[in-house]
């Protein structure tokens, strides 16, 4: 009897290799033979080719609405799930999701589908009041989709189930709530204090409109007209294939700042987390569990994040760090300040978002919650494996599970 085949579908190889890796050891541990990733490849599929990962290539036009590059990105998954006829396809983010489901549905070989949400995205609201009417389409399909008993739901906070869950029925025994893409705890670790002056703040992450980056510098302004010096480094770049990347001009306005350094794409996320005092996380809404959320907690980083999904998931007001409105420079700049002028609060802070990440947010808690869900999927379609169990699952509408 052959071992299992899985295929991981996602738009971009960059953002498998960056994020999702510990789902290959997952695979591996559920009895996984063979592990294929559908995706754009832009030079990170030779480093994934070094854990065992087979990448064929896949041109998802990210940045393409045309309902005829949809179809035709269709009908190149239909053939590659027709040729390789795995046991698994899991789908990562909204795009692989929707065109990618319906691909594998024309497929002639049965098969388990993995629908694994990122974030909502373009599909909300600017602040997440809730889907678009294209969004509430896509739900809709999703949802569909989701009848299917060999089907399963993963999740990274418990907004975007309940979100789901007002287009239609969610099927509670088949979803998992992840802490997010999980981080490695020994590569991110705790960093001493830094306390030198001035206060250094740091944002990492794609540089795009929802990030709230601008936002980030109209707060710096409030910060410097209190008097209180900070500086603000900038990790990331723009995001071409995304509808509202920042514009170089205004990267270049901003740089041209006194208390501003834009680094570009950093290599060294863990360096770029020693040297700041505060993890700032000004996003708009449409995240799943910002990585860098974890990365900067997992250093011993206070946060200061927005209240919308995903980051009000991991940090809890006062505790972790401080929760401010989305799009409100001045509440950030007061939540700045407040970190700004306490030592003490920011050790405390850090302290315990470190530890809110060693409790349920690490790469090997989800790598456990997706062995389980592999095995289950594989017993269920005979696909052999492992199989130690179903494992532990969680509802995704009420909020509950490892990490909640």
């Amino acid at each position: 009897m052959s071992r299992p085949k899985i295929i991981f579908v996602v738009t971009e190889d960059w953002f498998f290799h960056s994020h999702f890796l510990p789902l290959v050891e997952a695979a591996r541990r559920a009895g996984a033979g063979e592990i294929i990733l559908a995706a754009n490849v832009t030079g990170s599929h030779e480093a994934i080719g070094k854990h065992g990962v087979r990448v064929s290539p896949v041109a998802f036009e990210r940045a393409s609405r045309s309902p005829l590059s949809a179809l035709r990105l269709m009908l190149r998954l239909n053939r590659l799930f027709r040729r390789q006829a795995p046991d698994i396809i899991h789908f990562i983010s909204w795009k692989p999701i929707l065109v990618g489901g319906l691909a594998a549905r024309l497929a002639v070989a049965a098969h388990a589908s993995i629908y694994h949400i990122t974030g909502h995205g373009i599909l909300t609201g600017d602040l997440d009041a809730g889907f678009t009417r294209m969004g509430a389409r896509a739900a809709r399909l999703l949802i569909r989709f989701l009848r299917d008993p060999r089907s399963w739901l993963l999740l990274e906070n418990p907004d975007d189930g309940q979100a789901l869950s007002r287009i239609g029925r969610l099927p509670a025994d088949r979803v998992t709530m992840l802490g997010g893409a999980g981080v490695d705890p020994e590569s991110f670790p705790p960093w001493p204090p830094a306390d030198d002056q001035p206060l250094r703040l740091a944002f990492v992450g794609r540089l795009i409109w929802s990030k709230g980056l601008d936002v980030l510098i109209r707060a710096l302004d409030l910060v410097r007209q209190a008097g209180q010096e900070v500086h603000l480094d900038i990790h990331g770049a723009p995001d071409p294939d995304n509808p509202r990347p920042v514009a170089m001009e205004d990267l270049r306005r901003w740089s041209r700042r006194p208390d501003v350094t834009w680094h570009g794409r950093s290599d060294d996320v863990s360096g770029a987390w020693k040297q700041a005092a505060v993890a700032v996380v000004p996003s708009r809404g449409g995240e799943g569990l910002p990585r860098s959320m974890l990365e900067a907690a997992s250093s011993a980083r206070p946060l200061i994040v927005t209240d919308v999904p995903g980051c009000r998931r991991f940090v809890r007001h006062g505790q972790e760090g401080l929760i401010v409105p989305p799009a409100d420079p001045e509440a950030l700049a007061r939540a700045i300040l407040e970190l700004a002028a306490d030592t003490g609060l920011r050790r405390r802070m850090g302290a315990a978002a470190r530890q809110r990440v060693l409790d349920g947010f690490t790469q090997d808690h989800v790598i456990a919650d997706m062995t389980a869900v592999y095995e289950r999927l594989l017993r269920e379609t005979g696909g052999g494996g492992t199989l130690r169990g179903k494992g532990p699952v969680s509802s995704a509408t009420s909020g509950e599970g490892r990490a909640s």
